[in-house]
């Protein structure tokens, strides 16, 4: 997500739309605006409608038009999941994830947007990764509201992140220290659990919405008086009444609460509790932070001060802290929005996004008119540049050419001709060399991981859950076989030999491959070895071996290893966690399922050769 000096953040809620303004100076970020909008609701209100006409007031009255804003998702409104990968090379993380998405998300996966946060795990070996995904028609419909009411989206986040990003960047904590924030929104409870970059996360049932219909069944009240009734219990001398009519679904929400912290605590060990940051509307409560506090024996933490974030001097402090407890999820949108969010997932697609940048930053676009003209001129000057000097060699190479016959005319004596003449043909082959073999290197790369990847997503080579044990019973199970590593020998230059020269040369790549216990270890490994054996060479790679225009392409393209070979394995532990949070037990009870699985797992060394003599070099390789 772009970052910008000045943004909103936006969160639109059950029954109200809640905005803060943040500006970053440097390092500081201060508030200059915040506003609650009511969303008129009712039976015979069109909800979508109800939505677009408060955001439109809400545009109108804080002049919130041309200015970016982020606006969330709820955690209802999206797929979440926490995968653990290895650590890997950074360029090598994106499609090690996109692969495991793709394997995690339900449904068509072109017809949702994703992203992801990455974060060390706990044992310092590995990566967690924080999955989410929203469907098409999701993110639309948030789009096409905030383009009905005139506003210039600029991302759309998830309100679990979000809250995770303001506590972090705002409330003083101990690096060590094991930090749990607990939102409570009208639709939507997160969970969030850090420790230093680590990050942890979980979507609980209860919500604000639950507690006002339990105020409706004992009142008999319709949901909006409920809700009133909510917010206005702080003037009455009923409180312990009132925390007696909502102890259902308080003891809901703390075993909850209890039963995400017991799981975290046995993936964790070393962790210790503390201290509850909570936020939310529902805590303005009287007297329900004391009871949570109570019964979760932690101490709890409410949002009534900034600590690094400040307040501009025409904004009211005392009433903008008053809400700062239902504001922590704008408060963390507008801090992405800055560039200044610890996590920066962004579900916005990418044609909308630069839809803001237009829109957002006009002298941007002014930017992109002059550029790409300039652009296409400074290529085509390259490339004459590049095309008259390489007319100037061939001139050079000519002109050697013609003394070189003169002086065979008048001495007849070639083995005399001029030394420097040698020099320069010299150097036009290798120049030529190095052209034509640039490339093959990565096309070799990239085959062999093109092989692993097809392996890897072949759902046959998992095992049937008939065994019986947790690990049969993870949905999804892990995949069978994971890359490690690859290994390419690097090319020896000499004088002679161009930087190419030496593919004539047998070379060996070493592949490294994980499989897992649920992979058929009999079939996969023969298997992989198999698929590598026929990799053959591309039409490319051929033309450049055979330059020659005239000759025809084989009817199958030569092999790319003359030979592959498993060279050995050796076993090293791994762990995978099985977790369903909304798993009912066969009386219908609420019975989350939590399984930690540790096992060993294989790891293969396959020797591939190439190149050689005579390697690549024609039909009888390709037989």
């Amino acid at each position: 997500m772009d970052s910008h000096s000045l943004t909103w953040g936006l969160d639109i809620g059950a029954t109200s739309i809640k905005a803060v303004k943040l500006q970053r100076t440097g390092e500081k970020v201060v508030v200059h605006g915040y506003a609650i909008e009511p969303i008129v609701g009712g039976e015979d209100v069109d909800r979508d409608e109800a939505v677009v006409k408060s955001l439109r007031n809400l545009a109108e009255r804080e002049e919130m038009r041309g200015v970016p804003l982020v606006a969330c998702l709820s955690g209802r409104q999206i797929f979440s999941r926490t995968i653990n990968v290895p650590v890997l090379n950074p360029k090598k993380v994106d499609r090690m994830v996109e692969l495991e998405a793709r394997q995690q998300i339900p449904g068509d996966f072109d017809e949702v947007q994703w992203g992801y946060h990455l974060s060390p795990a706990a044992d310092g070996m590995s990566n967690d990764v924080a999955l989410f995904a929203a469907r098409q028609e999701v993110v639309d419909d948030l789009t096409d509201k905030c383009r009905r009411a005139g506003l210039t989206l600029a991302g759309i986040s998830v309100s679990s992140l979000a809250v995770y990003n303001f506590v972090q960047y705002d409330q003083a904590f101990e690096n060590d220290e094991t930090v749990i924030v607990l939102d409570v929104g009208a639709e939507n409870t997160d969970l969030v659990i850090y420790k230093g970059d680590s990050l942890w996360m979980r979507n609980l049932s209860i919500s604000g919405n639950d507690i006002t219909r339990t105020f409706m069944k004992k009142f008999r009240v319709s949901f909006e008086e409920a809700e009133n009734l909510k917010t206005q219990v702080g003037d009455s001398r009923q409180q312990d009444r009132i925390l007696k009519v909502i102890e259902g679904s308080l003891v809901e929400l703390i075993g909850d609460v209890q039963r995400s912290l017991g799981f975290y605590k046995n993936q964790n060990p070393e962790a210790a509790f503390e201290n509850v940051v909570v936020s939310g509307g529902t805590f303005r409560l009287p007297g329900l932070a004391q009871y949570m506090a109570d019964r979760l024996g932690m101490a709890i933490i409410t949002l009534i001060e900034l600590e690094r974030i400040e307040v501009a001097p025409g904004l009211e402090r005392e009433h903008f802290l008053d809400d700062l407890q239902s504001l922590g999820v704008c408060m963390g949108l507008g801090l992405q929005g800055l560039g200044m969010g610890q996590a920066n997932v962004d579900l916005m697609p990418s044609h909308l996004k630069l839809q803001t940048i237009l829109k957002s930053k006009r002298w941007a676009a002014i930017a992109l008119l002059v550029i790409l003209p300039l652009a296409f001129s400074m290529c085509h000057f390259v490339e004459q540049q590049r095309l008259e000097e390489n007319l100037r060699m061939v001139s050079k190479v000519n002109q050697r050419v013609e003394k070189n016959r003169d002086l065979q005319q008048d001495l007849y004596r070639p083995e005399d001709l001029p030394e420097q003449v040698l020099e320069s043909i010299r150097q036009v082959q290798r120049y030529a060399d190095h052209a034509e073999h640039v490339g093959l290197y990565t096309c070799i790369e990239s085959a062999v991981l093109a092989a692993v990847g097809d392996i890897a997503i072949d759902g046959s080579l998992v095992l049937p859950n008939n065994r019986g044990d947790p690990m049969d019973r993870m949905d999804p199970i892990p995949l069978p076989l994971y890359f490690e590593g690859m290994e390419i020998p690097e090319f020896r230059s000499s004088e002679e030999l161009s930087a190419f020269a030496q593919l004539q040369q047998r070379r060996t790549v070493r592949l490294e491959v994980r499989v897992s216990r649920l992979g058929k270890a009999e079939q996969l490994v023969p298997q992989l070895q198999r698929q590598l054996e026929n990799l053959r060479i591309d039409q490319r790679m051929y033309r450049v071996l055979h330059p020659d225009p005239l000759k025809a392409l084989p009817a199958q393209m030569p092999k790319m290893f003359s030979s592959v070979s498993v060279e050995g394995s050796r076993w090293r532990p791994e762990e995978w966690t099985y977790s369903d949070p909304t798993h009912f037990d066969e009386g219908g009870n609420l019975a989350p399922v939590t399984n930690r699985i540790q096992f060993r797992v294989q790891t293969y060394t396959y020797s591939c050769t190439f190149g050689g003599e005579g390697a690549w070099g024609g039909e009888k390789e390709a037989r």
